[in-house]
């Protein structure tokens, strides 16, 4: 299932994965089926997100099996949804029903990522939706989102499935032919409906859901692949703000309207180095340039994670969503013996309230968000049809090279596909990416490299089906299906 995401990205596998999953809870009691739903989400999950092990480890400064342990707590957490899915699927599962099987374990497990996406703080990492971020299924994104598409992957492993169609255990058994021509009928109806939805995937991936402007945003990227256990040295904090500045100007296009800084660029409190920007700023305004870096700020005693805008006009944006072990320890009341075993910087910061908005730069609406917030295509819709660009900064650097950054970059595709909006994201070691709306990246800075990349970005106008609705239409649809299975299982219990 891992290897169905990127960096890996043969998507098929979850189909694969699911299949056999499937099968298998199929000829399960609930019991079983709980134990075997665990086991897969050990393996999902334990895979999938063993990087987490890198922030506790190598930028947290615990002892390697402290570390582990508290890997391996948050792998457990994540174990709990498909474990339950596996087991109310088999307790709710009716007899010749067929497809409908399918839709009903589809359904409880749209419902169990939802709620994975909203539990402490929320976790929608690895959603089977984004498995299909680049193929022909992706082109669903702007009308249900990754967990329409998702929800409609699923379905569509598990309606092969042929344990899917078990008989009640009192109904006599069928003879041989007649298991075998309906069988066939079965395939024959799965095929008929999959080149219907092949067919209107292609229709569908040619539609546009929004339009250009006519006008266009000239972007410069600063990657200065800071290496992470450097970066919160106050000791070369000077140092790593003239690097910044340094390429941001080498050989700068007059053309250029913005600079971008990624997540923590000035890994510091603004009001402490706005004395050693200042030059700088004043130079950005006399050509007509912003800038937005990451920067920590302060207000009434609270701190957050920011993005500041300079140069035409001073604006703020505070981070809302603040990711686990980086910005704030989940499970504190389980890790507050160990507390003082675990050193991650600013891992007690504030989030950010009020109406989310974009920043007016350099002409044009921005929807802006800090690293982890991209996860959340529901919170994000918030900016729009204001915002023409979203612009996502990042500091993958706390979770390794191999393959969180990479994930990480296959969620902001499916979010420039879900909101009709060129995305650009600047990262302090990568990977840095300018994305169109179709989610197609144009270009990268690639891991450990530093340099800039200039690009030009065509804002966009409209709103998507998805950026209109967000979850609730798919949300709604799978609660109303699993309430009606349980109400059809309380009927017969009475």
């Amino acid at each position: 299932m891992s290897f169905s995401f990127a960096p890996f990205g043969w998507s098929v596998l979850s189909w694969l994965a699911l299949y056999v999953l499937f099968d298998v809870v199929n000829k399960l009691s609930p019991k079983q089926g709980l134990k075997a739903g665990w086991w897969f989400g050990l393996g999902y999950f334990g895979f999938g997100v063993h990087w987490i092990y890198n922030s506790v480890s190598l930028f947290g400064g615990a002892v390697l099996p402290l570390a582990v342990a508290v890997t391996m707590l948050f792998v457990l957490v994540m174990t709990v949804f498909p474990a339950l899915t596996a087991w109310l699927y088999l307790k709710l599962r009716g007899h010749y029903r067929g497809v409908f099987n399918a839709l009903l374990f589809a359904s409880i497990w749209l419902v169990s990522e939802l709620l994975r996406g909203k539990i402490m703080g929320g976790f929608p990492w690895l959603l089977v939706g984004y498995s299909q971020t680049s193929t022909l299924m992706g082109a669903l994104a702007p009308l249900i989102g990754v967990y329409g598409i998702g929800f409609v992957w699923i379905w569509f492993a598990c309606a092969f499935v042929p344990s899917g169609f078990t008989q009640a255990s009192n109904v006599a058994p069928q003879s041989v032919s007649n298991l075998f021509k309906q069988s066939s009928l079965r395939l024959m109806g799965m095929l008929v409906c999959v080149g219907i939805l092949g067919a209107a995937l292609v229709a569908l991936s040619r539609v546009e859901f929004t339009a250009p402007k006519i006008t266009q945003l000239s972007i410069r990227m600063v990657q200065a692949n800071i290496p992470q256990e450097l970066k919160f040295s106050q000791e070369r904090l000077r140092t790593s703000i003239e690097q910044y500045q340094r390429l941001s100007l080498d050989k700068l296009d007059p053309a250029t309207q913005l600079i971008v800084w990624p997540e923590t660029a000035i890994p510091s409190y603004y009001s402490s180095v706005e004395a050693t920007m200042a030059p700088f700023v004043e130079q950005l305004r006399a050509r007509q340039v912003d800038l937005l870096t990451g920067v920590f700020t302060e207000e009434d005693g609270k701190f957050y994670n920011s993005v500041k805008q300079l140069g035409s006009q001073s604006a703020v944006y505070k981070k809302r969503h603040l990711v686990p072990f980086g910005e704030f320890m989940p499970f504190r009341f389980l890790l507050e013996p160990i507390k003082h075993f675990i050193a991650i910087p600013m891992s007690d910061l504030s989030a950010g309230d009020g109406p989310h908005r974009p920043l007016s730069v350099a002409g044009e609406q921005v929807g802006i968000s800090i690293c982890y917030e991209d996860v959340f295509g529901e919170e994000m819709r918030a900016v729009l049809p204001d915002a023409t660009v979203l612009i996502n900064v990042s500091n993958d650097a706390w979770f390794g090279t191999r393959v969180a950054p990479h994930q990480h970059e296959q969620i902001a595709q499916m979010r420039a596909r879900e909101l009709g909006r060129p995305l650009v994201r600047v990262t302090n070691t990568g990977v840095s990416s300018v994305i169109d709306h179709r989610g197609i990246v144009g270009a990268r800075i690639a891991q450990n490299r530093q340099g800039v990349l200039d690009v030009t970005v065509t804002p966009r106008t409209g709103v998507t089906p998805y950026a209109r609705t967000g979850n609730y239409p798919i949300a709604v649809f799978c609660l109303l299906f699993v309430a009606m299975f349980w109400a059809q299982t309380r009927r017969k219990a009475v």
